[in-house]
Parts: structure tokens; C-alpha cells; sequence
């Protein structure tokens, strides 16, 4: 596909040549009679007249200057294209991108007045939306796009947001193992199940956990559109499913009672041993589609043409290392068990909307932002940066359309656009993981939607329960917790030593999702800062084991998007220096005191059971921390022995830590646990 992009131009012919002042000031000849110092002097006085003039224009030009404003986008991707592209156009903004790997602490930041001034909703609540975002109706961008899908999006008559690209959803397949098997391309739920299950007979798309299809499960509404999916041929895209759907926007309608059956093929595919429940719930690390499918170990996973154009690009990758043979890969869309058409979703990747709490000025400046991103040249920048996606642009060209097995079903139109309302389809992904995790029924699921959705918002199942208070913000900033010492990070490891009375307590930042802010501290805060039912543990291990622990901490750092397995720490301090491989980054491990680390002295260490290997270390589980195992019996074991298992997870840690510290506002500083001497030098 040819990109357009926006270059920076200077065009020097037209730049005015200034003269030059002090030359002007003794140039000309000199007249007869004149004295020379009558001369000088008036020479002197020219020069410093015409600096004076010059310093006088050179501060109407400084005052003239304004500083530019400042907006900010939350959301996780870094949008340098767009980013350069706004900054091109318009000299007097500023765009600032911070990567958040948790949807919830932009509306945790909204509530609190310190939002962003673009807001990114994957699935915006009607409340939210009304509440925080500016009406955007009299834009040009809110008469840019689709008029189906803009009439979705509306509230009450008024325009609030603007779609992204966005993508076509159904089944990733690699084909070249169905042709292996001999196996037709399946036109049935039916048949599906049964191919993966002849697929996994013969040992073709199976990996170290022995399943052969997954979905894409990073995110509650990604494990929710497969749900969608499931209903869409012999229900949603019926004249009954219109009917339904309308309904239920005007709440006349409930879940209950009708989309009992959109369980049933994600049934079938656990029932028949294809599909593993433990990571579609999270008790395990998400299946890894992209790579799997990419190097044949996974046979299809339900998936969106962002991860169809990633398997492509990835086998390229593998088979020009000599890692993978070649394999063609093809969607197949979303089958029918009672002979109806099959069909694709689609839906906007995400929602943009403007803060109304911010000034006029940032205001006017975010329309001008959604405006250029309206225009070809910006859906091409978000399409770059995004990695691929379709416009929802009126008329736009889409230069590249190369999805095999998707382009009948767009030239027929049997594409379903995804527009329910709120974020019920993120509720109905929710859902769908407590039942995997066998904490609720499928009727006592569809219920909680029901009431989820008739009842408003997020607010419903908040806990608003106080357990204590902070005394500053603690952030979470453009995931800080996975690259450097960070408040809150020393604060949830001080509460993890607390809890486990070990003298050394790490925290892995991927398990720090959100932040705390200054004041009341909720129960339902500390449940979205720290969201994962990892049990924290007591481990014996030598120093040797606690220097690779820390050196496997360091190893995956990076300024586009850091691994969770940074370690935040309590009890020691740690230099690293991320310019150096992999590997070789850890300096020196020291006590807070300054004595160095004994490598073969004893040492006890709060860490996690999921660093130690409780949930096996496939799939990326336990973040690389294969020298703590005592748990997975497919991997060999650490030199550590179990000193102490508890039934804490980290927010049991901190509930107990406030508990224990009564009404104090707990106040945390940085100490200088943890230094990296690449961004000292800088």
C-alpha cells in the first residue's frame, strides 16, 4: 500500500535576509571636515539605535509567540504518526501519546479532573460519554464518517465521538494444515469443532498446552464480540435479531431468556478438548494467537484482520530465520449451524471524544485534531500506527484490502456492524470469564448484563467500601511501572513484605494496572490497581538466585512497550543500565545500606506464585522467572525452596497495610531502590 505522509518544509528563498546592522552603522564615507570622534560617536549611537530596534522587534516577536498547547491522548499504542502528521499541520499544538495497558484509568482520571483532552473509548457508557465528552456536533468531523455507524454512536440526537478504523472480525485460519489433513474448509460451527478435533488427532496446530484454537482474550470485549459472533448468523442478523436489538436500546428487551445459545459453540470447542478455558478466564497467560498461529502451532483462533495481517507478516519472519515453514493463512467468517448466510463483524477499533472539562482553547485545538484525522491523510496515519484497519470514512479508498477468504462477503454485504449500546459487549467478555472460571452460572450470567445494563454504569459493581487514604497522587504514567523506580510500585512491594513478613519483597509491574490518587482509597481502587488472582509466596534462595531474578527483571525493557516483568522492590536496591543487551543490563545488587549482595549467602523473598510457576511457564506464563520454579513439573526447577505459601494477592496485601497503619495517610517517596545509569547519563 503507498502511504501519503506530511513532511516538515522550509522554504529558504522566502526567509527576509536580515541586514546586517552593525556593517550598516559604520559603512558609508567619510565626510570632510567631520571630527573623527563626532563620527564615532554617531557611529556608536547607529549601532546601538539599531539594536535597540532590532531587541525592541525581537520582543514583539516573543510576545507575539505562545507557547503551544498541550494535548494528551491516553490509550495503548503509540501514535507517532499521527503524532507527527498534527504536529506538521498545526505549529501551536502539541500532541502528547502515554501508553495505559488498562482501559479503566482513563475514566479513574476523568472523575478526577485529570483526564486526558482526547478521550479513547473502546466501549464508551452512555453516562461516561454524557458526563465527560463534548457534544461535536457542529464539526466537520462529526459529518465525516458513515452515517450508519455515526447514527449508532449518537445520544440523545448529538454527536460525541468519532469512530477509529476499525476491523473485521471472524476466524483466523492457517489453511495450509487443513490441507495437510485433507480437511474442506468448514461451513458449520458444526464442522469446525470437528475439524480442530481431527486437526489436534494428528498432531497439526498443537502447542505445549495441546489446544488448537484460542480467541484473541487480551481485552473483556474482545472475548465478548466472539459471543456477538456467535449469534450473529442465525440470530443478530435475522429480522428477529434487528428487532431484539432495537428493543434492548430502548430497554424493552434482556439478554436473558434469548442469547443462552451464544455459549454454546465456545462449549463445544472446551468440550472437545480444542480450546483452553484457564486462559480465556485468566487463571493462565492468554493463548499467544499471532505467534502460534505464525509458526503452526495453533490451527485458528477467532481474531480480527489486524491479527490476519500479523500472522502473514510473522511467518515471513520465521520462515526467512529459518524458524517456520511457510504456511498461507485465510478468515473465515462466522458460521451457521441452521443453514443461514455466514457473516463478519465489523466494528470501529475505538471511539475519540473531546474532555469537556478542559479550556476552551484545548477545546477548539481538539477539534482541529479530530478534523485532520477525519481527512484521508489521517486515517492513514491512524491506519499506519495501528498496524492496519478499515476507514469508516464516507467514500474512502481502502488501498489495501488483501484479506483472502473476507472480499465475497464485503462485495455482498454480509458484514454486521457491532453497535450495541454502551459497553455491554465488554460486560458480556466479563461474564464470559467468570463462567470459564466457574464463579457464576451462564443464566446467572446473562442477568448481571441485564442489570448492568438497565442499571447504568461501571458504578453498580464498584466497591465504595474506604479501607484507607494516600497522601499524593501515586501514578501510574505511560507505564513507568515497568521501566523504572515508581512510588506506587515501591508502595505495593512494602505492603507485599509487610503482609508476607519476608525481608525482601518484589512486584512485578505488569500485575500494577492503575493508579491511586491523592485522598479516599476505595476497595474497588485497590482492585483495579492491582486486578490479577496471583497468590503472593515466601521463597529460600541463594544471591545467585536473586541477582538471575533480577537480571531476567531487567531484560525486556523498552520505550515502546515495556514487559511486565519489571520487578518494583522492597528490602534491596538494584542498578541496571538499559542501553546494554539483554542479559548483560544488571550492574550491581545492593542492601539499602550500601553492602554489596552475597551470592551464596540465604535469603528470603516475597514473590508471586505465578513468577514461581503455579500456572505452568507456556504461553509467556511467569514472565521469564524460570530460576524461582517450584511449581511446573514440565520445566526444570529453581535451586529455591518454599518457605511460606499465603492466600494473599497483592490487594490483600495493601488492604492489610492500611488496615494495620489506621486513619494515617500513607505517604510514599522515591528512595532510589532501583537506578538505571542510561537514563542518569542522559
Amino acid at each position: 500500500m503507498q502511504k501519503k505522509y506530511v513532511l516538515f518544509y522550509n522554504n529558504l528563498d522566502k526567509v527576509p535576509r536580515r541586514k546586517n546592522v552593525f556593517t550598516a552603522a559604520f559603512r558609508g564615507q567619510e565626510r570632510g571636515g567631520e571630527d573623527m570622534r563626532y563620527r564615532v560617536a554617531r557611529g556608536i549611537a547607529g549601532v546601538l539605535g539599531a539594536a535597540m530596534l532590532v531587541g525592541a522587534v525581537a520582543g514583539c516577536g516573543r510576545q507575539e509567540a505562545k507557547e503551544k498547547t498541550v494535548i494528551k491522548i491516553l490509550y495503548n499504542n503509540n501514535f507517532k504518526r499521527v503524532e507527527a502528521l498534527v504536529e506538521s499541520y498545526y505549529d501551536d499544538i502539541d500532541l502528547q501519546m502515554e501508553v495505559s495497558l488498562n482501559s479503566s484509568e482513563q475514566l479513574r482520571r476523568l472523575e478526577r479532573g485529570v483526564g486526558p483532552e482526547l478521550v479513547i473509548a473502546p466501549q464508551p457508557d452512555s453516562n461516561m460519554v454524557r458526563k465527560y465528552l463534548l457534544d461535536l456536533s457542529d464539526t466537520k468531523a462529526s459529518s465525516a464518517y458513515d452515517g450508519t455507524i455515526m447514527n449508532a454512536s449518537k445520544l440523545d440526537g448529538k454527536t460525541y465521538l468519532i469512530p477509529l478504523p476499525g476491523v473485521y472480525s471472524g476466524y483466523v485460519i492457517n489453511e495450509t494444515l487443513f490441507e495437510q489433513a485433507g480437511l474442506p474448509l468448514p461451513s458449520t460451527n458444526t464442522e469446525l469443532v470437528s475439524a480442530l478435533s481431527e486437526l489436534k488427532e494428528k498432531g497439526l496446530g498443537v502447542g505445549e498446552n495441546q489446544f488448537n484454537f484460542s480467541m484473541m482474550s487480551d481485552y473483556n470485549t474482545s472475548v465478548g464480540m466472539f459471543c456477538v459472533g456467535c449469534m450473529v448468523p442465525d440470530f443478530l442478523g435475522t429480522v428477529e435479531g434487528v428487532k431484539w436489538l432495537a428493543d434492548f436500546r430502548e430497554k424493552e428487551a434482556t439478554f436473558s431468556g434469548v442469547w443462552e445459545q451464544s455459549f454454546s459453540l465456545s462449549d463445544s470447542l472446551v468440550a472437545a478438548g480444542v480450546m483452553d478455558p484457564a486462559a480465556i478466564a485468566r487463571q493462565r497467560n492468554s493463548v499467544l494467537c499471532q505467534k502460534r498461529l505464525s509458526n503452526g502451532t495453533l490451527a485458528a483462533a477467532f481474531g480480527d484482520s489486524a491479527l490476519y495481517y500479523e500472522c502473514v507478516a510473522g511467518n515471513r519472519k520465521a520462515v526467512e530465520e529459518g524458524t517456520s515453514q511457510a504456511y498461507t493463512y485465510r478468515m473465515l467468517p462466522l458460521l451457521s449451524d441452521e443453514g443461514n448466510e455466514p457473516w463478519f463483524l465489523f466494528s470501529p477499533s475505538a471511539l475519540m471524544g473531546v474532555n469537556n472539562a478542559v479550556s476552551k482553547e484545548k477545546q477548539d485545538a481538539c477539534k482541529r485534531v479530530l478534523e485532520l484525522l477525519s481527512t484521508p491523510e489521517g486515517q492513514e496515519a491512524l491506519i499506519e500506527d495501528m498496524g492496519a484497519g478499515i476507514s469508516c470514512l464516507k467514500d474512502y479508498q481502502q488501498q489495501d484490502l488483501t484479506l483472502k477468504g473476507l472480499e465475497e462477503y464485503v462485495k455482498s454485504g454480509y458484514i454486521y456492524n457491532v453497535l450495541f449500546p454502551g459497553k455491554t459487549v465488554e460486560c458480556l467478555g466479563a461474564c464470559v470469564r467468570d463462567i470459564m472460571n466457574e464463579k457464576i452460572t451462564e443464566e446467572e450470567a446473562l442477568k448481571a448484563i441485564d442489570q448492568f445494563y438497565y442499571d447504568g454504569t461501571d458504578e453498580s459493581s464498584y466497591d465504595f467500601t474506604v479501607i484507607g487514604n494516600v497522601s499524593q497522587d501515586l501514578l501510574v504514567e505511560d507505564a513507568d511501572v515497568r521501566r523504572r523506580e515508581t512510588a506506587i510500585g515501591n508502595f505495593i512491594a512494602d505492603c507485599v513484605a509487610e503482609a508476607s513478613g519476608a525481608p525482601i519483597a518484589v512486584v512485578n509491574g505488569g500485575g500494577i494496572r492503575a493508579s491511586f490518587y491523592q485522598g479516599v482509597v476505595y476497595g474497588g481502587d485497590i482492585a483495579v490497581v492491582c486486578p490479577f488472582d496471583n497468590r503472593i509466596i515466601v521463597l529460600e534462595m541463594d544471591g545467585q538466585t536473586l541477582w538471575d531474578m533480577l537480571k531476567n527483571s531487567v531484560s525486556t525493557g523498552s520505550d515502546e512497550f515495556p514487559g511486565g516483568r519489571f520487578l518494583q522492590v522492597s528490602g534491596i536496591h538494584y542498578t541496571f543500565d538499559s542501553s546494554k543487551p539483554a542479559g548483560s543490563r544488571l550492574i550491581s545488587v545492593k542492601w539499602p545500606d550500601g553492602t554489596e549482595l552475597d551470592l551464596s549467602a540465604s535469603y528470603q523473598v516475597a514473590v508471586t506464585d505465578y513468577m514461581a510457576g503455579a500456572k505452568s511457564y507456556a504461553e509467556g506464563n511467569g514472565d521469564g522467572y524460570t530460576m524461582l520454579n517450584c511449581y511446573d513439573n514440565a520445566t526444570p526447577k529453581g535451586s529455591v525452596k518454599l518457605a511460606k505459601e499465603t492466600e494473599l494477592f497483592y490487594r490483600d496485601a495493601m488492604a492489610l497495610y492500611f488496615e494495620r497503619h489506621g486513619d494515617a495517610a500513607v505517604e510514599v517517596l522515591l528512595e532510589g531502590r532501583i537506578s538505571d545509569l542510561a537514563q542518569e547519563e542522559s
